[in-house]
């Protein structure tokens, strides 16, 4: 499938968003860090990666099972891989490899996975019935404490309704709709309403809603009903502040299109180098130097190794295309 420069740029901001929460999030002790950044990213971060993921693979020609395995061996590699680096480098695990909870970022792969099987239900159900549907899972499974970070099943209900949305926005012509004049207006003006409300009364959305990894019983000094209501407001503010988001987007190619496609092993391996600059205390005393360098150590680290990735990726690719002619 052809890429398109708009959500290329897209995906770039999106990385660049989620390295710079996790930096903030990991820097949080060192640092003395409020949540109120990762508070506003986590409403449009990972609903807009979902909701781009899901418009591009309801049109995929690759067969969904090849798609299923591809992701399953990136999953069962990077485990491996970020395990033993955790366990024998780092230090901060007892070695054991667990395949059934993902380590730190990976959950992101295990959902996809599970997503990637739930199209055949997709392409047979009415869009306003699954959305409708996808919507009740998401609130419902807060009720149920023992489903959580095992195969990350929780955040898979959660945001649902986000890859939902994005598998039938091609058929249903959405981005056009949401890009109107009107709605860029009002979403815009909605979302400056809402940046202002999180940042000034900081317990409207808890941390451990936003995440989606937490029933609502582990919702501190808060009842269940009230918990699945903050989850429903967390549904209608990020579905207002992810308009926002992908009206801002530019259109035209830049250095946020590179970036943008190469996002899946920048996803990955952010999560180890942080942890590795944290773990081993290689952040400065000053809180704004020493985070703006540790980003962009981070970021240009991160760069290089997707770029090794790609390089052994593009020479086996041509080997195996030498060895069958």
């Amino acid at each position: 499938m052809k890429r398109i420069a708009y959500f290329d740029n897209a995906k770039g901001i999106l990385i660049i968003f989620i390295i710079l929460a996790h930096v903030l999030s990991l820097c949080s002790k060192y640092y003395n860090y409020s949540d109120d950044f990762f508070k506003f990213a986590a409403l449009f971060m990972l609903q807009c990666f979902f909701f781009i993921s899901a418009y591009f693979q309801s049109k995929s020609k690759t067969p969904r099972k090849k798609r299923v395995l591809n992701l399953l061996k990136i999953y069962l590699l990077w485990q491996t891989i970020i395990t033993i680096y955790y366990a024998f480098v780092l230090q901060i695990i007892d070695f054991n490899l667990n395949y059934l909870i993902p380590r730190y970022t990976l959950w992101f792969l295990i959902t996809m996975i599970f997503y990637n099987m739930a199209e055949w239900i997709l392409e047979k159900i009415c869009y306003k019935i699954m959305i409708t549907i996808s919507i009740i899972i998401g609130l419902i499974v807060g009720f149920i404490p023992i489903i959580g970070s095992t195969l990350s099943l929780s955040r898979t209900f959660v945001f649902f309704p986000f890859y939902v949305l994005g598998y039938y926005a091609k058929d249903l012509n959405l981005l056009s709709k949401i890009k109107s004049k009107q709605v860029k207006t009002i979403t815009i003006i909605l979302s400056i309403i809402i940046l202002i409300v999180i940042l000034e009364y900081n317990s409207i959305l808890s941390i451990k809603i936003l995440k989606g990894k937490y029933s609502y019983f582990d919702i501190d000094n808060v009842n269940i009903i009230l918990a699945c209501g903050e989850r429903l407001l967390f549904y209608i503010v990020s579905i207002i502040v992810s308009i926002t988001f992908l009206n801002l987007v530019p259109k035209k190619e830049s250095m946020l299109t590179t970036l943008g496609r190469n996002t899946l092993y920048i996803y990955l391996t952010q999560g180890m180098i942080l942890k590795t600059f944290v773990t081993e205390k290689i952040l400065l005393d000053n809180r704004i130097v020493g985070t703006l360098l540790l980003f962009l150590c981070a970021f240009i680290l991160t760069i290089v190794v997707t770029r090794i990735i790609n390089k052994v990726q593009s020479y086996k690719k041509y080997k195996m295309e030498v060895i069958h002619g």
